[in-house]
């Protein structure tokens, strides 16, 4: 069995007395994609934002990196070593793409440089373009070079390929097949179905906060003759008391 990038055991969250997130479980392992699947409104951003320490949570337990964490508060130690790509991610409208680079890749003494992600990314020809003049796809791709400037061993995707044209999305699908080929875990949102299928070792799918399926693609579609119909009997099936 790989090594565990991210134990989570019975994370809870409430909003007053609304329940966000019930019980939820799951692990991410180093080498593999899991796909978090969910409708609108279903948990997702919560799980990852409790996850990093942005939101008051309870959690019977919870490991980041080998490191059990009882509190909000992340060490710079752990910090540097996760990244993240959050859904409404947003930058410096007046920074250009190369100096926005630069900016991050200084917090990481033992990260990336610009010129390589300038490179990997398909970047160079907007590199002195401004940020807030970048296409949504245009800015899925920086965002997404931003949050492996650390070269982490835990990354975090919530909808990372929302506004990207078809060949962007491919670009992208192949770095984050290269993260997992260098051993980092990767916990990745998405609501497009082939997405997950062609990059997730595991899937989860969350309703209403809980976690009612989780396993490898083949397991969760075991009895179906694709992920697409198999998550869409999940989320619609009726929650019995």
């Amino acid at each position: 069995m790989s090594q565990i990038n991210l134990k989570v055991q019975s994370l809870n969250k409430h909003y007053g007395a609304r329940a966000a997130l019930t019980n939820v479980s799951l692990n991410a392992y180093a080498g593999e994609v899991i796909a978090v699947l969910g409708k609108n409104g279903a948990g997702k951003t919560t799980l990852i934002n409790s996850i990093l320490g942005m939101h008051n949570y309870e959690a019977q337990y919870l490991e980041i990196l080998g490191t059990q964490l009882n509190s909000q508060h992340r060490p710079l130690t752990i910090r540097q070593r996760v990244g993240v790509m959050m859904q409404l991610g947003t930058l410096n409208a007046n920074l250009t793409v190369a100096e926005q680079l630069d900016l991050f890749c200084s917090y990481y003494p033992s990260g990336t440089t610009p010129e390589i992600l300038l490179t990997e990314f398909g970047l160079t020809g907007i590199a002195q373009q401004r940020f807030g003049k970048l296409s949504g796809g245009q800015r899925q791709q920086v965002l997404f070079a931003i949050a492996v400037a650390g070269n982490p061993d835990l990354l975090f995707l919530d909808e990372p390929t929302v506004g990207m044209d078809v060949e962007a999305r491919h670009l992208l699908w192949q770095q984050i097949k290269q993260r997992r080929q260098q051993g980092c875990a990767l916990v990745l949102t998405t609501h497009y179905i082939e997405e997950a299928e062609r990059l997730a070792d595991r899937v989860a799918v969350l309703r209403n906060g809980q976690i009612i399926a989780q396993g490898s693609v083949n397991e969760v579609t075991a009895d179906h003759d694709s992920l697409e119909s198999a998550y869409l009997k999940l989320i619609r099936e009726p929650i019995h008391a």
